[in-house]
């Protein structure tokens, strides 16, 4: 297996992932219970964590190997600044709306993290049909 069809299953691996948290899983923090969803959230990050973060470390490893290979080529430089976009609305954005959510319920911080993780979702979608593409 090269290195672009390893770094193009990853991606669309993140790919089926992020919709998936998308439509589903995201809007569905809106009907647990304000009792229950300190542990459930708990649950969540905890769980999510072990299957999107070897991933994503994964991928920005294969993004920036690939772009350094081809002498940082548009064609896989565009891959690795969408990679790091990626990084930058989850570390910036999502992980401190998770931070307060894990804190309590909030409808108008989940209603926020929905809003603004279309940002990754369309990032990762239009990363993954250029590598698909490429």
């Amino acid at each position: 297996m090269t290195l672009l069809t390893t770094y193009t299953a990853i991606s669309w691996m993140l790919l089926g992932l992020i919709w998936v948290i998308q439509l589903v899983h995201y809007p569905a923090f809106q009907w647990i219970e304000e009792g229950r969803f300190f542990e459930f959230h708990k649950h969540h990050t905890r769980s999510i964590s072990i299957i999107v973060a070897p991933l994503m470390v994964l991928e920005l490893g294969l993004a920036f190997w690939l772009a350094y290979s081809e002498c940082f080529q548009l064609l896989h430089t565009l891959p690795l600044t969408i990679v790091l976009l990626i990084w930058a609305s989850t570390f910036f954005v999502q992980i401190p709306i998770h931070h307060k959510l894990s804190k309590g319920k909030n409808t108008d911080l989940i209603r926020r993290l929905v809003q603004t993780n279309w940002f990754r979702t369309i990032l990762w979608t239009v990363k993954s049909f250029w590598l698909f593409l490429a």
